[in-house]
């Protein structure tokens, strides 16, 4: 910032109370100093305010905040990095406007990586169901979310030698992948009031 408060303000000053200060000035300047260098602190915030509003320079904890005290958003996995928090404040609003529905639960799925598909009502050609039996939707309140596998790698804290799993290991890193239990989180926020998910997940071949 260029701007400088004491220099402003020691230009304004009039002639007379510059001229009385004595001692060159010096114990005027340092009395004004102190409230200047709050004058500086509170512009410079200021004028940095939209960096921490921007999805794209926002620091990380600037991100969390306003995701969890201006977007009511407080929960994250373990596994999800700053870029994606980026990218998932970036189109939050978005995401608020299509809760709920087929095409908003597929791209808030797929914001964590969950590449899914959503089907709100029988598929069917004449008198033939397609699908898996309709999934049983009977009617407009049920709504089939099929998970397909992700292509990272296990997705539970193990050490492994080999071919071989060696258990839960607590100094392990997290895999970058989703869990059901992420899964269940994500879709608990999606799932609007009266509304019956069946989730159905797909394994790789």
């Amino acid at each position: 910032m260029s701007f400088n408060n004491l220099n402003w303000l020691w230009a304004h000053l009039p002639e007379h109370v510059r001229a009385g200060a004595g001692d060159n000035n010096f114990l005027l300047r340092r009395f004004l100093a102190g409230f200047c260098a709050e004058l500086d602190a509170a512009d410079a915030a200021h004028d940095s305010l939209h960096l921490n509003l921007s999805p794209d320079t926002a620091p990380a904890e600037f991100i969390e905040f306003w995701l969890s005290e201006l977007l009511g958003w407080g929960w994250f996995p373990g596994w999800f990095t700053l870029a994606q928090r980026r990218s998932f404040y970036r189109n939050i609003a978005r995401h608020y406007a299509r809760r709920g529905t087929a095409r908003g639960i597929v791209e808030f799925l797929l914001e964590f990586g969950i590449r899914s598909r959503v089907t709100t009502r029988p598929e069917v050609y004449g008198e033939w169901t397609l699908g898996e039996a309709g999934w049983l939707i009977t009617g407009p309140l049920v709504v089939v979310i099929e998970i397909f596998p992700t292509k990272a790698g296990v997705a539970q804290e193990q050490s492994y030698a080999g071919e071989w799993a060696l258990g839960e290991d607590p100094v392990a890193e997290q895999a970058l992948v989703p869990t059901r239990p992420d899964i269940d989180q994500l879709l608990r926020w999606q799932k609007p009031v009266g509304q019956f998910f069946i989730i159905e997940e797909h394994t790789a071949q």
